[in-house]
């Protein structure tokens, strides 16, 4: 629910009604307070029955004539203001005050479609005409305070509505929009005391209290708004605006519970509500309760079939709960009635994507056009999905032609990159993101990406000037600090800054395997095997489905003479590596270590080949 309006706004809006009921009929009565404030003016009856009219001239202007013009005139202008054509309706009102220019009903028509042009000055002299005609004319003088209302004029708004309860005492409406304007003339006692007068008739009492709850509300008086408003309740509880009122200061006040409560009474006693609906979906959302808030945006769908953001709404709630089916027929429909809605078709895609449709969603992905602000995504989505279904050459020329749609998105050149490194065409990818970091000079991540990729193709000095870039750009770069201290401590250099740069990744990302096993590997290097030990055993609690953690605490036991630990962790990394050099070389290392099993007692000095190969 959205904060609720000062009294100025409401006068603008009691102010509108006004004018849009004196274009026809008379207002029907409803469940808005403001609706019911306004009396607008009768159907306009031009007497026309006049004696005959003369020209400066004194010739006589035949006064059938002046009528039938009149009613020709005036009939073109009540059609075109039920059609909202105002331009025509004002020129035909204005036409009809030739042949009848002393009608304060023709006056007071055409003040109401000056106002909705925006023509306020105009209005108000049309209508100052009309009270000038008929001082009695309750309508036009109600009309006339409106529009001094929207314009701050307090006091001559005050005179007119003043004027009204001189001659209409038992006239509510005017009553009661003194009380308002005296609030948004910061008079709020005089306010209070208004309304607690009118609030004795009865007439309206349940009006009457509203306002004064929405006085003490622009007052942050929120003890005494939430007693007018269950006064106004009271005196009328299927008056719906006082229910909204007091349910939003109870979401104000993060009193969620109370203004459920109050929602769910009203809809018991008086039927589904729109409004109330609307509201409590909001707080059940909020809540987490997504089948409740479900609940009422069936209520509000029901009554607004075409209300596309509850729709989507409700989408959303089938995709947290996990109805995927459900899901894809709500987004479906949503697309039937709005085709264009990207964001619905990214929707759609993903969880095509998380059933694992990928043909479906990468169908969905691909329809997202190059301007859109969705299209980075979807084009590396629709990529990544081709990937997994091993089509990389879709894969790559999806990304491709991506970059050529859209040149200047970072991020289709390091996942492009990504995938020439799965097909280990990485002197490609190094060619890829040489000329990415040239176009995108301060991208950190894409230098990091950079240096990986020279690494792998055998580059590792330019791999490391790479990464080394990347922190010259972002000194906090938690994947570039342990890059570079595993790389200069597999390189067997400058292991005290390998050491440094890795316990600041780490403290930026504690309890990391990777770069806890990062620090394991360089205090091995650098001859703490102790303190290895424990870091390495650390980082394989909290990875033990890493094969490298794996065989690096096992070269650490082995270097301590743990061979059978040193061994179960050989075996170990064997079972979870997939590259085939690696795999051989565990291999290598466990037969190493059974040879030294079989070998003569020892002379107090390990053969080479036990030692771990880095």
């Amino acid at each position: 629910m959205g904060r609720a309006p000062t009294f100025f706004s409401v006068l603008i809006s009691v102010s509108v009604l006004s004018l849009t009921a004196c274009s026809t009929t008379r207002v029907q009565k409803n469940n808005s307070p403001d609706a019911q404030l306004v009396k607008a003016a009768k159907p306009a009856k031009p007497d026309l029955k006049t004696a005959p009219q003369t020209n400066a001239d004194g010739t006589v202007i035949d006064p059938v004539f002046m009528r039938t013009q009149a009613d020709y005139h005036f009939t073109l202008a009540e059609a075109y203001a039920l059609e909202g054509e105002v331009g025509r309706a004002i020129d035909e009102y204005k036409l009809v005050l030739v042949y009848d220019p002393t009608s304060p009903h023709i006056r007071l028509k055409l003040a109401a479609e000056l106002v909705k042009k925006g023509q306020l000055v105009q209005a108000v002299d049309q209508a100052e005409s009309a009270v000038d005609l008929d001082p009695n004319y309750v309508d036009a003088r109600l009309l006339l305070g409106g529009l001094y209302s929207s314009t701050k004029l307090y006091g001559k708004a005050l005179e007119q509505y003043r004027f009204v309860l001189s001659s209409d005492p038992e006239n509510t409406e005017a009553s009661l929009y003194i009380g308002a304007l005296l609030a948004e003339d910061k008079k709020f006692e005089e306010s209070i005391d208004h309304f607690k007068k009118v609030a004795k008739t009865k007439k309206q009492a349940h009006l009457a209290y509203y306002y004064m709850g929405r006085v003490e509300l622009d007052r942050k008086n929120n003890k005494e708004a939430e007693e007018a408003f269950k006064r106004s309740i009271e005196e009328r509880p299927e008056f719906l605006e006082s229910v909204m009122a007091l349910g939003y200061l109870y979401e104000q006040n993060a009193a969620n519970e109370k203004a459920v409560k109050l929602y769910r009474s009203y809809q018991e006693k008086h039927g589904p509500s729109l409004k109330v609906a609307n509201a409590l979906g909001k707080l059940y959302m909020e809540m987490d309760e997504y089948e409740e808030a479900y609940k009422q945006f069936v209520i509000v769908e029901a009554q607004e079939s075409d209300n596309l953001n509850i729709k989507v709404k409700m989408a959303l709630i089938l995709i947290e709960q996990k109805k995927y089916d459900s899901a894809i027929t709500k987004l479906k429909q949503i697309l039937s009635l709005a085709p264009d809605s990207e964001k619905i078709r990214f929707y759609l895609a993903a969880v095509y994507e998380e059933i694992k449709a990928y043909p479906e969603a990468i169908e969905q992905f691909e329809t997202i056009k190059p301007s859109s602000t969705l299209y980075s995504e979807a084009a590396v989505h629709a990529a990544y999905l081709h990937k997994l279904q091993d089509n990389y050459t879709k894969a790559i020329s999806t990304m491709s032609d991506a970059i050529l749609k859209k040149p200047d998105v970072p991020q289709f050149y390091s996942f492009y990159a990504s995938l020439l490194d799965d097909k280990k065409q990485h002197l490609k990818a190094v060619e890829v993101l040489t000329g990415a970091v040239k176009k995108f000079p301060k991208d950190d991540q894409l230098y990091f990406y950079l240096g990986s990729m020279q690494d792998k193709a055998g580059q590792r000095d330019a791999g490391v000037l790479s990464v080394r870039k990347t922190l010259e750009i972002n000194p906090d770069h938690v994947q570039a600090l342990n890059y570079l201290g595993y790389t200069l401590a597999e390189m067997n250099q400058s292991l005290d800054e390998a050491e440094a740069l890795v316990r600041k990744a780490l403290k930026l990302k504690p309890n990391d395997a990777y770069i806890t096993d990062s620090l394991g590997w360089i205090l091995f290097r650098k001859g703490h095997f102790k303190e290895s030990i424990v870091v390495l055993e650390s980082a394989y609690k909290l990875k033990p489905d890493e094969s490298i953690i794996a065989e690096h605490l096992g070269d650490v036991y082995l270097r301590y003479s743990v061979r059978d630990k040193a061994r179960q962790m050989y075996i170990r990394a064997l079972t979870l590596e997939n590259d085939e050099k690696t795999i051989v070389k565990i291999k290598q290392k466990i037969a190493n270590i059974d040879i030294a099993v079989q070998a003569p007692p020892s002379t107090g000095r390990e053969p080479a080949s036990t030692q771990p190969t880095p």
